[in-house]
């Protein structure tokens, strides 16, 4: 299997707040994807009464992940996000590298790694 990191994450979002939030993720999105080439996937998905969010992301590699992580959309838009929101899973699946890894304790994430399967 490849070396990509795979990550769902699941937010909670104030009532109150969606459309702010739709602005913020959008706008969020539009930087990762000027300023992170190696991010190959980076999608929020929105339940049916807007109080959570889901967002996959998929990177090429752990280096990619830590450099999203330290990228200006990280940096400028999180903080945003993460007052009209909070944070409730986070989930990796890969291998992530031991530099990563210290990161992901910061976000109480649970790793699952690769047993087996494909990709078309």
């Amino acid at each position: 299997m490849s070396s990509q990191i795979h990550i769902k994450a699941e937010i909670i979002i104030k009532k109150e707040k969606i459309n702010e939030f739709k602005k913020l993720i959008r706008k969020m999105s539009k930087l990762v994807k000027t300023n992170e080439p190696n991010t190959l996937q980076y999608s929020f998905y929105l339940s049916d009464d807007n109080t959570r969010c889901i967002v996959y992301e998929r990177y090429a590699d752990s280096k990619a992940t830590i450099e999203h992580n330290n990228g200006v959309a990280s940096k400028t838009m999180l903080p945003q996000i993460f007052q009209i929101s909070k944070l409730n899973r986070l989930e990796v699946y890969g291998k992530p590298s031991k530099e990563l890894q210290k990161i992901l304790t910061n976000f109480n994430a649970k790793i699952y790694d690769f047993v087996t399967g494909f990709d078309r």
